[in-house]
């Protein structure tokens, strides 16, 4: 087999079999390696953090996660994705989880993304619309990364959300470079704030390394969903 055939992937929907090997996945990649999660060593081997698992495995059998398979049936890269409400009808149930969270670091970040659910105000800016589908976690296996995984796997999520008649897909990037790689695929920055504006108690909440200054969400009108 030549060096390119080896590098050759498929994309398939991720399944309930996948689950182990999703996980390990992320945690060779997302958990250590996510801006936030780097910032304040949310998880290691020997301090896991359950809430991360739950927040991960959350979302993974709604049918609209996707997963890149090399030729020997390695899971190389995957998206997470899932449906939301445009607006939580008893307020801001991130700020509400963040406030109960009894792990500091994970609590840290929920407080983040709370702050980017008051920021944006979705329900505001597209009021005809109900839901939508979020991508909540992405990862590449790093022997993998620069063959276009992610923007297939993006792809298919765009595909099974205008199956649904849903309209909106949504990507939130902590990540300079995943910034990139959403505006290059078509979203639209509709919230950015720098990480040392987002405090609490008057300190930044988390101040990730450089070039990760600033939060973001982006949104595609997907323009064929009913």
């Amino acid at each position: 087999m030549t060096e390119e055939a080896s590098k050759t992937y498929t994309i398939h929907p991720v399944v309930k079999e996948d689950t182990d090997s999703v996980m390990d996945l992320l945690k060779r990649t997302f958990y250590t390696k996510e801006p936030l999660n780097e910032a304040v060593e949310l998880w290691s081997e020997n301090n896991p953090c359950p809430e991360l698992d739950e927040y991960c495995i959350h979302s993974l059998l709604e049918g609209l996660s996707f997963k890149a398979v090399d030729p020997q049936g390695n899971i190389v890269g995957v998206t997470i994705s899932g449906i939301l409400p445009l607006k939580e009808e008893e307020g801001n149930a991130i700020l509400t989880q963040a406030k109960n969270c009894k792990n500091p670091k994970f609590q840290r970040i929920l407080y983040i993304l709370a702050a980017r659910e008051e920021g944006t105000k979705l329900w505001e800016k597209f009021p005809q619309e109900e839901r939508l589908v979020e991508i909540k976690v992405a990862a590449t296996d790093p022997n993998w990364t620069r063959r276009g995984i992610m923007n297939k796997l993006v792809h298919e999520t765009e595909i099974a959300t205008k199956q649904l008649g849903i309209r909106l897909l949504r990507l939130d990037t902590s990540s300079a470079y995943s910034a990139k790689s959403a505006e290059r695929q078509g979203f639209t920055c509709l919230y950015k704030r720098l990480y040392t504006d987002i405090k609490k108690d008057g300190q930044p909440l988390i101040v990730p390394k450089p070039p990760h200054v600033d939060d973001r969400v982006h949104i595609k009108i997907l323009s064929n969903g009913k």
